[in-house]
């Protein structure tokens, strides 16, 4: 199925759920913040959030750092 990750247009396997598309982009799940549909989605449930054709979502990386 398609989906679009960051802007760009992504493949995954059906029934994918984020931590599954985590995964397949080997992106630690500790580390990134996912908002699916423009919706911020908790990390204990990206094992049970099943991606459907058409999502879109954001995967947000922090960063260290501050204002100076």
């Amino acid at each position: 199925m398609e989906l679009t990750v960051n802007g760009k247009t992504l493949e995954a396997t059906d029934r994918a759920t984020i931590t599954a598309l985590l995964e397949q982009l080997q992106i630690n799940p500790l580390r990134v913040a996912v908002q699916l549909n423009q919706r911020i989605i908790k990390r204990e449930l990206y094992e049970r959030t099943v991606l459907q054709a058409g999502d879109t979502l954001e995967v947000l990386t922090f960063m260290a750092g501050g204002s100076q």
